[in-house]
């Protein structure tokens, strides 16, 4: 079974692609897919059906994030025919991060019903471990971050869910952001043995992603959610090392965009 990586990128706050650009440049030939967020942190950045098009241009497969706390059911719709004149084929449906105002009364799983009929292959998040209920109707899950990936296999099996599950993968440049992140992240809570390892070694938390990436694969989970906050080329070096022994060559799937060359992190 193939080991897939997705990797989510940074979505400009700007009228600008540049960043997009850089991202794809550098994990481009090292994953399978692209995760566009949207409007994520509850902060507006360009759109995710626009960028997923730009990811698509740039020779990598996205997989489109769309919120249910900024749409009513007809921009739904909207969107979803949207997707569907433009080839996109893979949705992942999520109610948001918090605001303080302009939420929908839009749910997740009335999205997903929504999207029953669409042809669109629809994923939602999900945390392991847990009853799945409603959410077994999706046809991909992504797990939510963490720093320990568990059994994701054995509690797919006794859910008796049949589709993709995708480990949630985060890799932290340093202790300064490993603290950042955590602090925005409510539920995701940062172990006091990487917090320490950070000391020793200023790349703990990117080895801490490798050894999460390694274990996933090892016990058959169908691939990986992965984000990385910064340090892109960097982390990028080491993710490049990773797959190397496992693919021998560039991940198939992935292309080197074309007329990209020379960006930076």
């Amino acid at each position: 079974m193939s080991f897939r990586l997705i990797l989510e990128i940074a979505p400009p706050r700007e009228p600008d692609l540049a960043k997009v650009v850089r991202q794809i440049e550098l994990f481009g030939p090292l994953v399978d897919a692209v995760l566009v967020p949207d409007n994520s942190l509850g902060r507006a950045a360009l759109s995710s059906i626009v960028l997923g098009l730009e990811v698509r241009r740039l020779g990598l497969d996205p997989v489109v994030a769309l919120n249910a706390r900024d749409r009513n059911h007809i921009r739904l719709e909207s969107d979803f025919i949207t997707l569907r004149a433009s080839g996109i084929e893979d949705v992942l449906l999520l109610y948001g991060d918090a605001v303080e105002r302009g939420r929908s009364d839009l749910t997740v799983r009335e999205m997903l019903a929504c999207a029953a009929g669409e042809g669109l292959r629809r994923g939602v998040a999900a945390t392991a471990g847990r009853a799945l209920g409603w959410r077994g109707q999706a046809d991909f899950l992504v797990c939510k971050l963490g720093f320990g990936c568990g059994d994701l296999d054995g509690w797919r099996q006794r859910a008796g869910f049949r589709g993709p599950v995708y480990g949630g993968v985060i890799a932290l440049a340093n202790e300064e952001m490993a603290r950042r992140v955590c602090a925005g992240i409510p539920e995701l809570e940062l172990p006091g043995d990487l917090l320490g390892a950070f000391a020793r070694d200023g790349e703990a938390g990117f080895r801490h992603a490798i050894a999460q990436l390694t274990h996933l694969r090892r016990t058959g989970v169908d691939g990986a959610h992965l984000v990385v906050p910064g340090r892109w080329r960097r982390f990028a070096e080491v993710l490049g090392e990773w797959v190397a022994p496992h693919d021998g060559r560039a991940r198939a799937g992935a292309v080197a965009p074309a007329g990209v060359s020379g960006g930076s992190s």
